[in-house]
């Protein structure tokens, strides 16, 4: 969205942004054509109303690692759970915290970048909260983000079955590459190329890290039977999610997961896993075999890479991957990559 500013750059006191300027930022950046939007925001507005008579899926999610682009992620990560349950994301609201020093100039740009993330997808700012919190070093997001049931309905979670297969779209760790790309410097990211560095700073909008698409088209097809988003612990711990809400086993080849050779060459300067590794804009889903052809298909006409990377097991406990021709229990993440990585550099952080 292109973006003028609004008034002379000011730098903000603690607490509510000054009513003038919420004004002037809601009226320039909120879409009042949304005619289920019956309470829009606003100075003196406590909730918001919206009118639906379908099924209502509701996500709540913060940003905290980034400094970079946060309410690209925010929109993102919050629409990619509710694309994940079958769901059209139709309406946010947003808490946001701005660092003491923010000026008026740091809160338009943010306010910018939401109504943009927000336009991509068809959702509409409805509410939320804005002020200058002392105490922290950067913006900090949260978002609580309602959708309806799509057109081929609700996908519930926990919906796999024993021999389907598991697919992965695009590639591994895409959201953590970006983040650790664009926070860390280049002599943290020794032995990086600045041609990957850059790659690995551009995956926020190519291949991007909203999944709405990928997931739309995947439950599209007859066979599908359960989608997730692989997000902190990366598409390792997203699979033993994927296991333990259907209550089944996995056997997954970790060598067929795609790896972006930015990711890869990231992952092997910081001695972290690319599996491991925060991975919004990758889509797993399952579905029964009799699907491949189709998801091949309807994958390949989208433009969207996809990849079938193992199959579900009967036995719940049964979580093994092959790797180099072996064996080995499916790692799990409890803590993302990007949490150890940041903690040993806590100047980046």
């Amino acid at each position: 969205m292109s973006r003028t500013t609004t008034a002379p750059d000011t730098v903000l006191a603690p607490g509510k942004l000054p009513a003038d300027l919420l004004v002037t930022l809601l009226s320039k950046y909120i879409d009042a054509q949304d005619a289920t939007v019956l309470v829009p925001p606003g100075p003196g507005h406590d909730a918001a109303v919206i009118r639906a008579s379908e099924d209502i899926i509701v996500k709540s999610d913060p940003i905290t690692f980034a400094t970079s682009s946060p309410a690209t992620y925010l929109v993102a990560v919050n629409a990619n759970d509710i694309a994940c349950l079958g769901g059209i994301p139709r309406w946010i609201t947003v808490t946001a915290l701005f660092p003491e020093n923010s000026t008026s100039d740091d809160v338009e740009s943010l306010f910018d970048e939401l109504a943009t993330a927000c336009a991509a997808d068809d959702i509409a700012i409805i509410g939320g909260h804005t002020e200058v919190t002392p105490g922290i070093d950067r913006v900090l997001l949260s978002a609580t983000l309602i959708g309806v049931g799509g057109p081929h309905g609700i996908l519930p979670p926990g919906g796999a079955k024993a021999g389907d297969d598991i697919y992965l779209t695009r590639s591994a760790g895409i959201e953590g590459t970006s983040i650790l790309a664009t926070e860390l410097s280049v002599d943290e990211l020794a032995g990086v190329s600045l041609a990957n560095i850059a790659a690995a700073k551009a995956m926020l909008h190519d291949p991007g890290i909203s999944i709405v698409a990928d997931a739309q088209l995947a439950h599209s097809i007859n066979g599908v039977h359960a989608m997730h988003d692989p997000t902190e612990g990366g598409v390792s711990t997203a699979i033993h999610e994927l296991a333990e809400a259907s209550s089944l086993g996995v056997d997954v080849d970790l060598d067929v997961i795609p790896v972006a050779d930015a990711t890869r060459d990231i992952c092997a300067s910081l001695d972290i896993s690319p599996y491991g590794l925060l991975s919004s804009g990758a889509l797993l889903f399952t579905a029964e075999p009799a699907a491949r052809e189709a998801i091949d298909a309807a994958f390949a006409e989208a433009g969207i890479q996809v990849t079938r990377i193992g199959h579900m097991c009967s036995e719940p406990r049964q979580r093994n991957a092959m790797t180099s021709g072996t064996r080995i229990a499916l790692p799990r993440y409890d803590a993302d990559e990007i949490t150890r990585t940041l903690a040993r550099t806590p100047e980046s952080a």
